[in-house]
């Protein structure tokens, strides 16, 4: 019989190893979706208007033209190693990081996450190896197209994305047109006229169709990314213009299309019908110029073309509509009087443990993004929070600023500290308007912050 040490020495292996993998599809870190719930491809826009041109738009388009799932298994029509789809893997935060050198877009890229090193978790594997670039083709095989690369580092809950990604044998270096980095756990938007790997400056991992998603139990609660032939300008929430057209009719980066809620979907194989759900409340959001009324999706070879193509084939561009461009949910700044109710104290975040949605990593410059309501006996019906704010040893002089989950950060700093230190503070604060059950915490230095959050009661 093994003993209780032994196991746990058997276990710690197993977590270890299993952290060390490079996994290509599978598993994103917790919580789903991608981003928190009042990021722009998770928030709800059934009840959201209808532009005033959305039928213009929509006949620009082509009533007629159906929809395509820009996604699927190996490809038939070409040959080895060619595939449908994007490539996604994820990686630990032990993963090497690669400097790229960029080819064309280099003002507007990354060089690196913030309060990270410079560089993107590329697995050497990629460099000579297949199906880790969309396409399929190798690093140093480049046969055109757009070649994206995306990676998450499931412990630092960063997401990195890349545009035509080249491996150079000659520099032995990674080349790209473009590059950027978004924060798993956070808000931020790209700078206003910013691209990203993508042409509205958008991240395309959150918007891609997943197996996992398509064939779990779950609705799925994002929308998915679309590709139209003529773009003009663009609207929140991309940042960038990458225009085709000069027709006030052709839709902008960013536009957002809803299925109508008045479209039967009950004929439809169930994993379709989740697919086709998503479209009613979530929609579909112009991410970048390509063939129209294509849906992106993850490479996996568990697709069936034989029930994706038909399905969305008879779904036409007439059935969807375009929401008022540019709309944002409204966001409330005040509230009425509220009842508190004390807690028993509980310990909400503690970034020193392991990495997850309430643990590490560190809170890294910018933002970071926790759902409280259904946690240390919070209900979801909380307005607000009582909390003990903890900075531990910081790398920097600086200061937090918690906000509801749904906006921007105040000028109000809820805690100060200076580098090397450990201070603690008292602090309220509101909860998402949108009843999400979400706030945020604003790291304004240029270092990570280890943090520990003390929840010791809530306002309704």
């Amino acid at each position: 019989m093994r003993s209780r040490a032994a196991l746990m020495v058997l276990c710690l292996l197993s977590s270890s190893m299993a952290s060390a993998q490079i996994i290509r599809g599978g598993a994103l870190p917790p919580n789903p979706p991608i981003h928190p719930p009042d990021h722009w491809w998770n928030v709800d826009i059934s009840a959201a208007p209808v532009d005033p041109n959305s039928t213009n738009f929509i006949n620009f388009i082509g009533a007629t033209v159906g929809l395509h799932p820009d996604f699927g298994g190996d490809s038939l029509d070409d040959p080895p190693p060619a595939i449908y789809g994007m490539v996604y893997m994820t990686v630990p935060g032990t993963q090497p990081l690669e400097v790229v050198t960029w080819t064309t877009d280099w003002n507007e890229s990354d060089d690196g996450a913030p309060g990270r090193p410079i560089g993107y978790p590329i697995p050497a594997e990629a460099k000579t190896g297949v199906k880790w670039i969309e396409s399929g083709y190798a690093g140093n095989d480049d046969q055109g197209g757009d070649r994206h690369m995306l990676i998450v580092d499931r412990d630092n809950r960063i997401l990195y994305e890349l545009y035509r990604t080249v491996w150079n044998p000659a520099t032995q270096k990674w080349e790209a047109d473009s590059g950027a980095i978004f924060k798993l756990d956070s808000l931020e938007r790209r700078p206003e006229g910013w691209t990203s790997a993508d042409a509205a400056g958008l991240a395309i991992l959150p918007g891609l169709v997943r197996y996992d998603e398509v064939f779990g139990t779950a609705p799925i609660k994002h929308a998915f990314r679309l590709t139209v032939d003529f773009t003009k300008g663009h609207v929140w929430p991309a940042s960038h213009t990458a225009s085709t057209s000069s027709n006030n009719n052709a839709l902008p980066m960013g536009a957002r299309l809803r299925l109508k809620a008045s479209k039967n979907i009950s004929g439809y194989t169930p994993e379709v019908q989740r697919i086709f759900q998503a479209m009613k409340t979530y929609g579909l959001i112009v991410a970048d110029n390509g063939s129209d009324m294509y849906i992106s999706g993850a490479y996996d070879t568990r697709w069936n073309n034989g029930v994706l193509n038909p399905a969305f084939s008879s779904l036409k561009a007439s059935d969807f509509e375009v929401i008022q461009l540019g709309w944002k949910p409204a966001v409330a700044n005040a509230t009425a009087a509220l009842d508190y109710y004390t807690l028993t104290p509980c310990r909400l975040v503690d970034t020193r443990i392991i990495p997850g949605a309430y643990g590490g990593p560190a809170i890294l410059p910018g933002q970071r993004v926790f759902v409280a309501a259904g946690q240390c006996g919070i209900p979801a019906a909380a307005k607000a929070l009582a909390v003990n704010l903890t900075t531990i040893a910081p790398g920097a002089t600086g200061h937090l600023k918690l906000f509801p989950g749904n906006n921007a950060p105040t000028a109000a700093t809820a805690i100060s500290f200076t580098a090397g230190g450990t201070r603690a503070n008292n602090a309220t604060v509101m909860l998402s308007s949108s009843g999400s059950g979400a706030f945020g915490v604003a790291n304004t230095t240029g270092a990570p912050v280890h943090v520990a959050i003390d929840v010791f009661g809530y306002f309704q």
